[in-house]
Order: C-alpha cells, then structure tokens, then sequence
C-alpha cells in the first residue's frame, strides 16, 4: 500500500469500466460456450433457461468485476469519501447497460422469429405447392393458424426475455454492495 498513488473518482471510475469492458469479452466467450452447451440441452423450457442464465450471468457478473477491481487498485487507492462516487457511477453504469441489453434483445424477437420461418426450407416448399392442393379457404385457415403459433412464439419469447432481462438488472444491481465491500478495502 506504501507505493501506491490516490487517484481521482473519473480515473478509478474510468478504469473500472474498462475492467468491465475487458473482461467482459473474455468472460463472455467463456459464458457464451457454457450458456450454448445448456441452452442445447433444455432450449425448450424457457422459464429454467431463463434462471439457469440469471444464475450464470450473476456468477460472471461478479467474476468481471472482481477482475476489474483488482486490476483497477493494483497500483492506486482512493479516498473513502470519494467510493459514493463512484459507486453511483457504476450504478448509473450498470442501469444504462441493462437498459442496452433489454432494448437490443426485444428488438431481436421479431427478427429472429421471422428468420427461422424464412430460412425454414420446408416450410417454404409446403407454402409454394399450396396454391395448387389447397383452395383460397383452406389456405387462409392455414395463414390464419401460421400467424396464431408466430404470435404464440413471440408472447414466449417476449415473456422469456422479460423474467431474464428483469432477473439480470437485479443480479447486477445486487452486485454493487459486492463491489463497494470490494473498493472500500482499497479506500484510505
């Protein structure tokens, strides 16, 4: 601690980003190999895939900002008057990162519903030979039912995105008094 400098509230808070940053990356390959292992294995049930990644999202949420914090105070403390700061810094963080997150992943369903029916081949072949088997009736019913289980998929997708995205903002959220305990043992 003897050669250790005192840095400013922008300079740890800056840092700690980054470490987040950083870390971030290689933590997420790690997540994305773990997540895509278990989501092969019990994709249908989205409720238990959506506390099974609360979970895994928690476990390296902590990871990357032990990292960060570690990486960030190796050579620098702070001032305990100046860990709120900081501390509502990250905060502000985290709550425009969850905000992020959630508007890029509901704005996906819709893409990602309709790219699985448009690069479904069968599907495709079944639509075009219909206006030669089936008549303008039966084929309505058929758009009819088609659009019925689309919006089916999407309310569970749109009900699976919002029990994670709601789940992650308070994981990340209950992070913080982890990461303050972690900072103040860094603060003269």
């Amino acid at each position: 601690m003897e050669n250790k400098q005192i840095a400013t509230v922008r300079k740890i808070t800056g840092e700690l980003i980054g470490g987040f940053i950083l870390y971030g990356i290689v933590f997420g390959i790690l997540y994305n190999i773990l997540y895509s292992n278990i989501a092969n294995k019990i994709s249908e049930n989205y409720i238990v895939l959506a506390i099974i990644t609360i979970i895994l999202q928690g476990i390296i949420g902590f990871l990357i900002w032990r990292c960060s914090i570690a990486t960030t105070f190796r050579n620098r403390l702070i001032e305990k008057n100046n860990v709120k700061t900081v501390m509502k810094n990250l905060i502000i963080f985290t709550v425009i990162i969850c905000i992020l997150t959630a508007i890029i992943n509901f704005s996906k369903v819709n893409q990602t519903v309709e790219k699985a029916i448009n690069s479904n081949a069968q599907i495709a072949l079944a639509e075009k030979y219909m206006k030669y088997i089936y008549d303008e009736d039966e084929i309505a019913i058929y758009e009819i039912e088609k659009e019925k289980i689309i919006n089916e998929t999407k309310t569970k997708l749109y009900t699976y995105l919002a029990i994670l995205e709601i789940g992650l903002t308070a994981i990340y959220l209950g992070i913080v008094p982890l990461q303050k305990k972690a900072i103040l043992k860094y603060a003269v």
